[in-house]
């Protein structure tokens, strides 16, 4: 029984290895690569969108991407409107 379970778990850590090396891959397959040997994939639109609502609660109007960063439009309180601006590599909110 013992044996019987250690074989298990030794399959389920093969198989969640293996999903690893293939997501890990993933993004070095499709060819997408920033500054250098760094492989990530960027944020998308969407992504964005949440970091924004996420840090001010506000209702997101409008998300433009302009170079290497979103610039995602708030609506605040119901009668406020904010830019902020995103990092599409990294997600990190600039302003």
């Amino acid at each position: 029984m013992v044996n019987e379970k250690r074989g298990v778990a030794a399959r389920i850590a093969l198989i969640a290895l293996t999903a690893a090396a293939f997501l890990a891959a993933a993004p070095v397959q499709a060819g997408q690569h920033n500054r250098g040997s760094n492989f990530a994939a960027e944020i998308s639109p969407d992504g964005a969108a949440a970091i924004a609502r996420g840090a001010t609660g506000g209702r997101v109007l409008k998300v433009e991407r302009k170079g290497s960063v979103y610039v995602v439009r708030v609506l605040l309180d119901g009668e406020r409107v904010r830019n902020l601006t995103i990092d599409a590599r990294t997600g990190r909110l600039l302003n």
